[in-house]
């Protein structure tokens, strides 16, 4: 009898303690994490084309779960360059060959966008599970004048650009601040070099003073042609009368009706 007393009271006993254990163990349980607003990038890019400026746009969305609405500063904080570019200096490149460029935070190309310069904005997310708002950040880019790389598609890259939010008055984009979360991305920069050249006569051909009846003087200019490099190209010079064959005419000043010819020569 005494032994079935005892094991009715560790049955018992045995049952209490699942009882216990159920409900903890349904605590300590995984459950579902979310922040209460997630931000991400809808798509992203800059392409200058055959321009030498360019605006680059990166479209947003913000989700909310919260119960009433949340106002932050939303961020985009630049990444790192792709090689061989450097924080300093970007460069895109087509295959070996490389193309000096920069990005900017404002249209007027005079603030330099860097890691620790994000581009943000105040954004508001209203109340209720699912609530979407969706907006842009717009930057802007420069290619360096003066380059005479190979004409063709280049291409660049920022890695670990974020999307977050910034925290009170700090510059430090975070993806993952209080409530807030954001994510890391590529941001793609892209160009076509075209076999387009530009043309500058460096200064004016000045024969100096002429004594009437001397030998004609001679005097001579620099052009100079900027190409793409492996770029092939001719230079036509025509005086104002269009002679085709260089023979050209100057005018007097001041009333002066005389004329003085001159002759257009490829070489000294």
């Amino acid at each position: 009898m005494i032994k079935g007393k005892t094991a009715l009271l560790a049955l018992l006993l045995r049952l209490a303690l699942l009882l216990i254990a159920a409900p903890a163990a349904t605590a300590l349980a995984p459950q579902d994490a979310r922040a209460n607003i997630v931000c991400a990038v809808v798509n992203q890019g800059l392409a200058f084309g055959t321009s030498a400026t360019g605006t680059g746009t990166i479209n947003y969305s913000c989700t909310g779960y919260e119960s009433s609405s949340t106002t932050f500063n939303l961020c985009i904080g630049l990444g790192t360059p792709s090689w061989p570019g450097t924080a300093s200096q970007p460069i895109m490149l087509r295959g070996t060959n490389q193309l000096n460029y920069q990005v900017y935070r404002d249209a007027a190309l005079t603030q330099v966008w860097t890691a620790s310069q994000p581009l943000s904005k105040s954004v508001t997310v209203g109340a209720g599970i699912g609530t979407t708002i969706t907006g842009s950040f717009q930057f802007y880019g420069r290619i360096t004048s003066g380059q005479t790389a190979p004409a063709g598609a280049y291409v660049a890259f920022f890695y670990n650009t974020k999307i977050g939010s910034l925290p009170g008055n700090s510059s430090n984009c975070n993806t993952n601040r209080s409530n807030i979360s954001g994510l890391d991305f590529t941001l793609s920069i892209t160009a076509t070099l075209s076999n387009a050249c530009t043309v500058d006569a460096l200064a004016n051909a000045d024969l100096g003073n002429v004594v009437a009846g001397a030998t004609a003087p001679a005097g001579s200019s620099t052009i100079r042609v900027r190409c793409p490099s492996g770029t092939a190209y001719n230079i036509g010079v025509l005086p104002s009368n269009n002679n085709t064959a260089g023979a050209g005419v100057m005018s007097g000043s001041g009333g002066n009706p005389d004329t003085i010819a001159y002759q257009l020569r490829r070489t000294s």
